[in-house]
């Protein structure tokens, strides 16, 4: 297995997951907020409902990443990320297609096998193992890409079937909106080293993503492709979203990922003064959006 290769000439972006659960007021101000506050991107999700807590509120996730980009005008936007069981390879593309011409070519289009159980339950797609799930992935992310990189697509597989699905107006980005593809296994990376634009992990652990990333640098080259075009991007979970409490734990943990070759930093979303949180806190995410993150950015742009 071969060394990872870093995407050495992309710049590093910095973004934060909202999770949808709160008043649509208060998420939309949010939104606004973040933006305002300098980070590159901005995520929702695309459960049924929150896997770790079902029954609290919880807005869909295409019809909500929609409402929400509203209240931006320049950073990326797209979900962490969109899952396979919830709607058909077709629509997606189509709604994709609304997405990056109301936010003037935005968009990234976040794809994964969508593993959380409630999931499935809730849409009604009945219990698909995950040799099945994986083997959907393959394909619907095929027809994803096919969809929005043609003005016509035809696709005959195993769990998707189109027919001439005309795809005028096309997409304000060319060839098409970038994707997001999340991988963990050995058949998932290698769809992502067909496809993806950027891969995205959770981890866990900084060891278990340096591993896959040498996954996906071996399957890129069994196909002839140069690893380093695959920008790698890293979604930090529970523990390290409590870096957003202090600026030296934020600046250690970029620091080792970013040494490791990966370049796209999200964050679950930053308290802020009106979410009632500590005001040390508060004091915290100013400082980490006004000095820690643009340091960052000049710092790692150059090393």
């Amino acid at each position: 297995m071969t060394a990872t290769t870093a995407p050495v000439s992309r710049n590093p972006t910095f973004g934060t997951l909202v999770l949808p659960n709160e008043p649509w007021t208060d998420l939309f101000g949010r939104w606004r907020l973040l933006e305002q506050g300098g980070v590159d991107s901005i995520w929702s999700c695309d459960h049924f409902t929150n896997p770790h807590h079902p029954v609290e509120p919880w807005f869909e996730g295409w019809a909500g990443l929609a409402g929400l980009s509203a209240a931006t005008s320049r950073v990326r936007v797209g979900l962490l990320v969109g899952a396979i069981v919830s709607r058909p390879p077709t629509m997606l593309a189509k709604q994709a297609q609304v997405l990056d011409h109301m936010t003037g070519g935005r968009l990234v289009i976040g794809l994964g096998a969508g593993g959380a159980p409630s999931d499935q339950a809730m849409w009604g797609v009945g219990d698909w193992s995950p040799s099945e799930r994986t083997s959907r992935f393959a394909e619907y992310v095929e027809v994803v890409d096919g969809m929005t990189r043609n003005e016509e697509f035809t696709h005959r597989g195993t769990w998707y079937r189109t027919q001439g699905a005309v795809m005028a107006p096309g997409f304000v980005q060319s060839p098409r909106p970038p994707l997001l593809l999340a991988a963990h296994g050995d058949r998932t990376l290698r769809v992502a080293a067909r496809y993806a634009d950027t891969w995205n992990t959770i981890g866990p652990t900084l060891e278990d993503a340096q591993r896959m990333s040498a996954m996906l640098d071996e399957a890129c080259l069994d196909i002839g492709r140069d690893p380093a075009s695959i920008a790698r991007s890293v979604l930090f979970g529970v523990r390290p979203a409590t870096a957003w409490t202090s600026a030296s734990e934020f600046a250690d943990l970029v620091k080792r990922w970013h040494a490791s070759g990966f370049t796209d930093f999200v964050f679950y979303d930053p308290p802020y003064r009106t979410s009632g949180l500590p005001a040390a806190e508060a004091v915290v995410t100013d400082e980490l959006l006004d000095y820690t993150i643009p340091s960052l950015r000049a710092d790692l742009a150059t090393s």
